[in-house]
């Protein structure tokens, strides 16, 4: 009777673990979706920052934004984000870095609250979260058409041609063409000629702002700075191949 008891007990403790998994999952997706998929806008105060853009004509705007881009052909930070919800309410608050090679290679790691790792290496983009144990694998164009972020490592004239740039009050804000982009802005933020952060917006009204310090545009990076390797035993979505 006691093993029927202990064995009821064990499933039991299983189920919940699973669900408590699973919820902690969403958050951790959460965060990794407005970097990737989507990101960003909020309260009327930032609402009215990131509308109110200067008269400058489009292509000027991109000139301008891809110089200056260009210039960081290598670049490190670390960063604190505050993630909103379609309200403008703060759920949750994150620290992390990241680093930037032209062309095309970006390293992202969220610190806490939740560890998760973002890393391309050029050819394919790798999101990884350990607490979930899963590993998903894109390729690079597949991520410049979901968010304009980026474009801070890529400077193909494809990938531009899918986004408009216009100035704003504080850097320059990115906007794709495509409606159906799950991103609806972006906003590069600049001070002192540097990059001092971002401000992402989804469609349905979700945002994170990201503040940099301890910029470095001359980091001295390792080789394997922007190299990934499949941990043993995680789940693998590769989706480099869907259409």
């Amino acid at each position: 009777m006691s093993d029927c008891y202990a064995s009821k007990a064990t499933q039991i403790i299983k189920s919940k673990y699973i669900m408590i998994k699973s919820v902690l999952k969403k958050m951790v997706v959460l965060t990794t979706s407005l970097l990737v998929m989507t990101p960003v806008v909020v309260s009327s105060a930032q609402a009215t920052t990131t509308s109110s853009v200067m008269a400058i004509t489009d292509n000027e705007a991109i000139v301008e934004l891809r110089h200056k881009l260009q210039q960081m052909k290598q670049f490190s930070a670390n960063f604190q984000q505050q993630v909103f919800d379609a309200k403008g309410q703060e759920i949750q608050q994150a620290t992390g870095s990241m680093k930037v090679q032209q062309p095309n290679k970006f390293r992202w790691v969220t610190n806490e609250p939740d560890e998760s790792l973002i890393v391309s290496d050029g050819e394919a983009v790798w999101i990884y979260n350990p607490f979930v144990e899963q590993v998903t694998a894109m390729s690079l164009d597949q991520t410049v058409q979901q968010s304009p972020l980026w474009l801070i490592a890529n400077q193909s004239e494809n990938a531009w041609q899918q986004f408009s740039v216009a100035r704003s009050a504080k850097g320059y804000i990115i906007m794709p063409h495509d409606r159906k982009n799950l991103t609806r802005k972006i906003e590069m933020r600049f001070k002192g000629g540097n990059l001092s952060g971002l401000f992402i917006e989804d469609r349905q009204g979700q945002s994170s702002n990201f503040v940099f310090s301890d910029v470095d545009e001359s980091p001295s990076l390792n080789a394997d700075t922007f190299m990934f390797s499949l941990p043993a035993g995680v789940d693998f979505d590769d989706q480099r191949e869907a259409k």
